[in-house]
């Protein structure tokens, strides 16, 4: 809560400083509706001519995932990880009945959601955003967060572990976000059918569609209401939709170390992997209403952090920024399955044999390794066909593949962060996120809210260069190498040292 409160209040304050006069909003408003390309990102904005609007459009994408995973990540883990790990099982044991704890769980998370749309509002209000568009615009993203919390909820009743409640509701948040970008440069009216255009329709800084907020809240309450009446029905441990069973027999690669990681990381190599083919191939596609909108529009590059005279290699590597930072966020998310791992008692189990620690963590992180390339080239690949098709012009494919690359020692960097804590410090694994978290906070809004240049340099995808726009720094490259390189070695050699389990 503190987090994101913090990060939503920041980035409306720096948003405030930066467009501090009506003459200023409005140009921004002028460049930014100048084409439906921007719309598909950040959503149709009614009142962009004001300062709650700016901010809105500005921090438009972010919030469309931020809110969402507060409620994804508290239902999910205090659903079904609860009850795979036995924990549940011993709870309602005694006087706790069946219904309770998820019922519990949507209680804090509810109560979470609304802590953090209050001190957002508050934040709003303070940078100068009326009180009463602040309330619905932080009022309307709290609603969008119950609708997944529900959904979250929801489906722990039919998966039976965390992981599927987490791949289920990023597939559903990131389905809503094409669906919303979709309704948002086809027609108005399809973007009703997707949650983020709920809270996108009560125009918080327009017309203030308050009644709007009923339906999140009905569908939130639905959802709720459902996980709720089949958690009281089924039977602990199981789930509404049965698995189908494993192989009998495990043949000789699966066996091996590597072969064994390769297992255990796939789903989530295969997650990332559609996310990333998803937004480039939605960005490639609208490629050419990006050029179009920005020919002869300087304001519009400047709002969109794009500068240069090269627009194409401003929007690739606009586009391949995200695509840096999804490549990180799947490291730090493997790196979190080895400490779960060891937590729920697996890894104990795994080195009881004759595998010696140093090999189990290498196979970890050459397949860990192996999947960052996977998720970098088949996005960067998806990405330059559909900047092709859109432009008519296959000459950039091979600086959309070579930018995409350009950026690998920086997402290393992130997993050698992850290796490092969970070889040193395992309870301190949240660490990792948070390093994610602000990096990805000021690789994305820090060059357009122009903060100081030493707050950028906190970022280590700052080094890299802006691939293809800008050069690319072989010596930064390097040492952001040596720096990933050194930070493995440091988890290898702490958990060859340490206790298994470290609580």
């Amino acid at each position: 809560m503190a987090a994101l409160a913090t990060s939503m209040t920041g980035t409306a304050a720096a948003v405030a400083g930066l467009y501090d006069t009506p003459a200023e909003i409005h140009s921004y408003a002028e460049a930014v509706t100048s084409g439906s390309a921007l719309a598909a990102i950040n959503g149709h904005v009614e009142g962009i001519d004001s300062l709650g609007g700016v901010i809105q459009d500005e921090f438009g994408f972010l919030a469309s995932f931020l809110l969402p995973l507060l409620g994804i990540a508290l239902i999910a883990g205090s659903t079904r990880r609860e009850e795979a790990s036995g924990r549940l099982e011993m709870v309602l044991g005694g006087r706790i009945l069946r219904h309770q704890p998820v019922l519990a769980a949507l209680m804090v998370a509810a109560a979470a959601i609304l802590g953090t749309s209050a001190l957002f509002a508050t934040g709003l209000t303070l940078t100068g955003v009326p009180p009463a568009g602040s309330v619905l615009y932080s009022a309307a993203l709290g609603a969008l967060a119950f609708v997944f919390a529900g959904f979250a909820a929801l489906l722990a009743q039919f998966v039976r572990h965390a992981r599927g409640v987490y791949t289920g509701s990023l597939i559903a948040l990131v389905a809503a976000y094409v669906l919303r970008g979709i309704g948002d440069t086809a027609t108005g009216q399809l973007a009703w059918l997707s949650p983020l255009g709920w809270a996108e329709k009560t125009a918080p800084f327009a017309d203030q569609r308050w009644w709007v907020l009923a339906v999140p809240a009905t569908v939130g309450l639905a959802e709720s209401g459902a996980a709720v009446w089949l958690a009281a029905r089924r039977d602990v441990g199981s789930a509404l939709v049965r698995g189908g069973t494993g192989p009998a027999r495990a043949n000789r690669f699966r066996r091996s170390p590597v072969g064994f990681a390769l297992s255990m990381h796939l789903p989530a190599i295969a997650g990332w992997l559609a996310g990333g083919v998803l937004l480039t191939g939605m960005m490639g596609a609208l490629a050419r209403q990006f050029l179009n909108a920005m020919a002869g529009n300087p304001a519009l590059t400047d709002a969109m952090g794009i500068g240069g005279d090269r627009p194409l290699d401003g929007f690739v590597a606009a586009t391949q920024l995200y695509v840096a930072l999804i490549g990180a966020g799947y490291l730090v998310q493997a790196g979190g399955t080895l400490r779960t791992e060891e937590a729920e008692g697996r890894l104990e189990t795994r080195l009881g044999g004759t595998l010696p620690r140093a090999r189990w963590l290498l196979a970890h992180g050459a397949v860990l390794g192996v999947g960052l390339v996977l998720v970098v080239v088949g996005s960067s690949l998806v990405l330059a066909l559909a900047t092709a098709w859109s432009v008519g012009d296959t000459a950039e494919v091979g600086g959309t593949m070579t930018a995409g690359l350009d950026y690998l020692p920086t997402q290393l960097v992130f997993g050698g962060i992850a290796l490092a804590l969970f070889g040193l410090w395992p309870r301190g694994f949240a660490l990792a996120w948070a390093a994610f978290a602000v990096a990805a906070f000021i690789a994305l809004l820090g060059p357009g809210l122009n903060l100081a240049p030493w707050i950028l340099d906190l970022a280590p995808t700052t080094h890299v260069g802006n691939p293809p726009l800008g050069t690319v720094n072989a010596t930064a490259l390097a040492t952001l190498t040596a720096v990933a390189t050194g930070l493995t070695l440091c988890g290898l050699i702490g958990f060859h040292r340490r206790d298994i389990p470290r609580a």
